[in-house]
């Protein structure tokens, strides 16, 4: 919860962070949250002030497309071996999350968006078959927000079309293609959330 309202910049720069307050607001004890906060520290989100305590550390729009950069070149090996892998039930499945997301996002149902969208992707990892790079994967998307793609403008709408870039290299099992979809969806993606990022802090100053 603290790393979403770092990368959200609800919790801005500077910002000082208290295990207790933590604690407190999630009902656990101090301890629990004291260690919470050390991973958030070894992670890059925190740092340590001699007589202050945990402090939110700088987090620049540059960063986050930086991260997007490292997950773009996972993202699209996994895809690629993903359709290596893939038969037409995978490729159906698929086709299935991708309606639901198309379908919830005309409701304007944005956490089912958001659902739908990390299980076509948590789909497309699984058929990878490959779990220590889907274990990297895991790390780098700790630096990624997952809560609030849906406030980010024009995010639901460049899913919606890389994703099916995405599943035409399904359907035309093209491993190279799956790979450069993702690619650029991942990219596509950090950019628009590093836009939103520089935009809010610029309000913010």
């Amino acid at each position: 919860q603290v790393r979403e309202r770092i990368l959200s910049q609800d919790l801005a720069a500077g910002t000082v962070v208290r295990p207790e307050d933590v604690g407190k607001e999630l009902g656990v004890s101090q301890t629990p949250a004291r260690e919470a906060l050390q991973t958030l520290k070894a992670q890059g989100f925190l740092i340590s002030q001699p007589g202050v305590g945990f402090v939110v550390a700088p987090l620049t729009g540059q960063d986050i497309e930086d991260i997007f950069t490292a997950h773009a070149l996972l993202a699209g090996e996994i895809a690629a071996r993903a359709v290596r892998n893939a038969d037409d039930e995978a490729t159906q499945e698929l086709e299935a999350l991708h309606f639901e997301l198309l379908a919830a996002s005309k409701r304007r149902a944005w956490e089912q968006v958001e659902d739908r969208n990390h299980a076509f992707h948590r789909h497309i990892t699984h058929l990878a078959d490959s779990p220590k790079l889907a274990h990297v994967l895991l790390i780098i998307s700790q630096y990624i927000p997952r809560s609030f793609y849906s406030s980010v403008g024009g995010w639901v709408e460049a899913s919606v079309h890389d994703h099916e870039d995405i599943l035409q290299s399904f359907r035309e099992a093209d491993p190279e293609k799956a790979r450069g979809a993702m690619h650029q969806h991942m990219l596509n993606a950090g950019d628009l959330l590093a836009r939103s990022f520089n935009k809010e802090a610029d309000a913010n100053e």
